[in-house]
């Protein structure tokens, strides 16, 4: 018969931080965290001082506990709501260019590449290893039209271990001829890869991957396209993302093209693709209407103030998003953004924040809430991650505010709030000591993580 200590993969005794709420960060010092052989906070015990650890474990054999030291705590494992996987390769270049030549100089020549599966792969592996290292436990991945390169970024995130919702993207229209789909080949391929993930999928109670319908964005789906993409969506019962609002000049071609709709939010609205599982990144540039409409419809926002900042297109006003009670996390949105960190992304949504307005800009324990529990409740996942309520699944960062050649330095007189805090604004993935998710360490190329079972 199974009892609860057989049934404890590990324990973590330490300091843990996690969001409580949008406006409190919770931080449990002298904390048991006690981790199930499905990944699953068991239980969380707090303030048990050291001398009670061993009468604390109920039976959990003492080896299975890890205990931090004083410079080490364990935080949520971040979400990025908005990521390329195919533009990591020119990560950190054009942004002198806005939006539309940017797409056209550096975006579409270089993810006409991945027609070639084996490039996929390598570039593929790189990607998503260094997205995992900087600590995205969970990542809504767009990536390109081809078929076959989508399955090989499919593979390789089952192997290296990340929780992932990954796209196909769809283009008929508005784009160069090497990148153009029909809408027959775009649904057709489409089908084929949410039939791939399902496949890769058997058996398992508690995937990792899961598809998501990905058109680019209006200007380059014709209202056909997005029509049977709304309806792939609906069958499948899958989230949706796309882009949304992001540049001005964006959403004026976007209403020429579709005279119809009442704004560029109705455009997806109008043909099925908004919903309480759609994620749409920036909204830069969004009438109180688009917005009244997604709170309407439940949808979520990936704010991608990094991406926003390097193509100009402008800073959006989280702060009214927030007071509408409209589902928001965080995006790099790589290679708009120029680092593959949540943490930039934070530190970035901070300063668009004070740009817009110093009397309301974002405190740290809202930035943090966007990084985790924000992120989580745009993806449709906060009953399972986010947090470390009991019965969620353990997605994790272990940091070491004391690593070798760590980019932060901590005194005396700093407590763990002080190193949390300076960690959150100073600190990158040096820091980021162990990677977890679903209670199991990642195993990132070169590394001697335990391979996932």
């Amino acid at each position: 018969m199974k009892t609860f200590a057989s049934s404890i993969s590990k324990v973590f005794y330490g300091t843990l931080i996690h969001s409580r709420s949008i406006k409190e960060i919770e931080y449990i010092k002298q904390g048991l965290l006690f981790i199930d052989d499905q990944g699953k906070i068991a239980k969380l015990v707090k303030g048990v001082a050291h001398d009670k650890v061993d009468a604390s474990l109920e039976g959990v054999a003492s080896e299975k506990v890890v205990h931090l030291h004083q410079g080490q705590f364990i935080i949520p494992g971040f979400i990025d709501t908005h990521i390329h996987a195919p533009q990591y390769t020119f990560c950190g270049n054009g942004h002198d260019l806005p939006l539309l030549e940017w797409l056209d100089t550096y975006t579409f020549p270089r993810e006409s590449k991945f027609q070639d599966a084996e490039y996929a792969r390598k570039l593929y592996t790189k990607s998503v290893a260094r997205s995992l290292r900087n600590g995205t436990t969970s990542a809504c991945w767009f990536a390109t039209i081809h078929l076959d390169a989508c399955k090989e970024l499919v593979n390789i995130i089952q192997e290296q271990g990340q929780r992932a919702y990954v796209g196909k993207v769809n283009m008929n229209q508005n784009s160069p001829d090497f990148l153009v789909e029909t809408t027959e080949s775009s649904v057709r391929d489409t089908r084929a890869f949410i039939d791939y993930v399902k496949e890769v999928n058997t058996g398992n109670n508690s995937p990792l991957v899961t598809p998501i319908i990905t058109p680019r964005f209006a200007i380059s789906c014709d209202s056909e396209l997005l029509t049977e993409l709304g309806k792939l969506a609906a069958e499948y019962d899958l989230p949706i993302q796309s882009h949304l609002c992001e540049n001005l000049n964006e959403i004026g071609f976007t209403m020429s093209l579709f005279p119809n709709s009442a704004n560029y939010t109705s455009v997806y609205a109008d043909h099925g693709l908004l919903n309480d599982r759609t994620i749409m990144a920036h909204c830069v540039h969004m009438k109180d209407e688009e917005l009244d409409l997604m709170k309407e419809k439940n949808a979520g926002i990936s704010h991608c103030a990094n991406s926003n900042f390097n193509l100009k297109s402008g800073m959006a006003d989280v702060r009214k998003m927030l007071n509408k009670d409209i589902k928001v996390g965080l995006g790099t949105d790589v290679a708009g953004g120029y680092s593959p960190s949540i943490l930039e992304a934070l530190r970035s949504s901070r300063t668009a924040s004070v740009a817009r307005n110093m009397e309301t800009s974002l405190i740290v324990a809202e930035l943090f809430y966007l990084a985790t529990v924000g992120g989580a409740r745009v993806m449709e996942l906060d009953d399972k991650i986010g947090n470390f309520e009991v019965g969620k699944e353990f997605d994790a960062i272990l940091v070491n505010t004391q690593v070798e050649n760590t980019p932060m330095d901590v005194f005396d007189h700093d407590s763990v709030e002080t190193q949390f805090e300076k960690y959150l604004f100073v600190g990158d993935d040096r820091n980021n000591e162990k990677i977890y998710v679903q209670g199991k360490e990642v195993r990132l190329p070169g590394t001697i993580a335990a391979p996932r079972k």
